[in-house]
């Protein structure tokens, strides 16, 4: 009686290898025959197919594995190409997320509010966009932004557990850059060795190292595996927020020390003053002793930061007759109603060489303001919906700091970024990687925290 079931088991599995096997070589077979004698597009389709087939196959069997890579490209190098093609590695863990979200164990999925703002945004961007022109190039620009804004959705219902195992790896990742940006800094100020950095995002036979425009005396800004300074600042001023909320001991004041000087290094003050203000709200949101480490964990960190004599001489010549930053920011919002005349519903359109272009940029010199750039691409329509977004968002993470310190750390990180870095610059609107990074500290905020019990220490 039981050597049929034996039988018929054993047929199965003879019938599953085969199958196995089929599917194996179709999949591997088929795209050789399609790859090798195919141009570059060719090429670069089979190849994000098939790190998109990878990452799927990855999400099912080991969901959490997407995740933390996610959170690794994001704080080391979050410009970094799916090899042989030019799909940011960074989307596609974007995606990957939502299906491995799926398949982890122990995720309660209840769609609400959040969700529903998020469509809202969504099907905006998408009306925008239609009505601007459609275009192979709005299309990618359009799916980036909705891939990165996203992210938000599955980082709000991690387990508690793979959150912070989560946000964890981020932090360590952001730290790791630092360390090897402060390095480059110092043995490489006129960034010869960044070309060797293709990988990262860099261009051969270009100038790479950046300095602030209008001075000859400040440093090399740190750049390091982020490309952009003022990209680097945020992910390292959320990397130096995280890891006040989500260390503890000896270890939280190394990370610290680390991001925060690669921080001031990059000479961003839009960044250095989010975390600033940041650092004040949680001040006033944070009760008993704790306030009184925090104000002096602050006021040695302002001294720090002044005793380096790049990011004094930075920030002491803000506004100043050779800041050329804020007097191209002044002349943007003058002429910002100029710009949007005959578009002011519907935006000058997604498809905007401007965005992708930087020198290109400096002429048009659009304004560096994230509510009007988005008016600028998408028009008031979607501006006034993003406006609201933002205020709820700020509004909903002043009460929510009270519910644990790593709460307090994470919602006035997200106001600090709304308050300051939105309304200084514009990479949270137009470039993935800073949009994904406030999306996932976004999601961070909303997702739910238990209290900390009574007589707990929060910090």
């Amino acid at each position: 009686m039981t050597a049929t079931p034996t039988k018929d088991a054993a047929h199965a599995g003879a019938r599953v290898t085969w199958v196995t096997v089929a599917v194996s070589v179709l999949f591997t077979v088929l795209p050789l025959v399609v790859f090798l004698p195919g141009d570059r597009m060719t090429r670069e389709i089979v190849l994000a197919v098939a790190a998109a087939l990878v990452a799927a196959y990855v999400a099912s069997v080991h969901p959490f594995a997407i995740f933390g890579a996610f959170a690794a490209v994001l704080g080391f190098i979050p410009y970094l190409h799916v090899p042989s093609t030019s799909v940011p590695l960074l989307l596609v863990l974007s995606v990957g997320v939502w299906v491995a979200l799926a398949f982890l164990p122990g995720v309660r999925f209840h769609p609400g509010a959040p969700e529903l703002w998020l469509l809202a945004l969504v099907a905006t961007a998408l009306l925008s966009a239609v009505a601007t022109g459609m275009s192979g190039t709005t299309i990618k620009e359009l799916a980036a932004w909705v891939a990165a804004t996203a992210i938000v959705v599955p980082v709000r219902f991690l387990p508690a557990a793979a959150r912070a195992t989560t946000v964890r790896v981020f932090v360590l990742s952001a730290a790791a850059a630092s360390v090897l940006g402060i390095v480059l800094v110092r043995i490489d100020p006129f960034g010869v060795l960044l070309e060797r950095l293709t990988i990262a995002g860099y261009r051969e036979g270009r100038t790479n190292v950046q300095r602030v425009p209008g001075t000859a005396d400040i440093a090399t800004r740190l750049t390091g595996t982020f490309v952009e300074p003022n990209i680097a600042g945020l992910v390292l001023g959320a990397g130096l927020l995280l890891a006040v909320a989500y260390f503890r001991g000896p270890i939280r004041v190394a990370l610290v020390v680390v991001i925060g000087a690669g921080l001031l290094l990059t000479l961003s003050r839009a960044a250095i003053a989010t975390a600033a203000v940041a650092g004040v709200l949680l001040v006033l949101r944070t009760p008993g002793r704790q306030r009184i480490t925090l104000v002096a964990s602050g006021l040695v960190a302002g001294l720090g930061a002044l005793a380096i004599p790049s990011v004094q001489a930075r920030l002491l010549d803000s506004f100043g007759p050779s800041d050329t930053g804020t007097r191209a920011r002044d002349l943007a919002f003058q002429e910002f109603p100029r710009a949007m005349q005959g578009h002011w519903v519907w935006g000058l359109g997604w498809d905007r060489d401007e965005f992708r272009m930087a020198s290109l940029g400096r002429v048009i010199n659009y304004v560096a303001n994230g509510p009007l750039v988005t008016i600028y691409r998408g028009g008031v329509v979607l501006g006034i919906l993003v406006v609201v977004v933002l205020l709820v968002l700020v509004v909903r993470s002043w009460f929510a700091a009270r519910r644990s310190f790593e709460d307090a750390v994470v919602c006035c990180g997200v106001i600090g970024i709304v308050l300051v870095a939105l309304q200084l610059d514009f990479p949270i609107v137009i470039q993935a990687p800073a949009t994904a990074l406030f999306s996932f500290l976004v999601g961070l905020s909303l997702a739910p925290h238990p209290p900390d019990p009574p007589g707990a220490s929060r910090a």
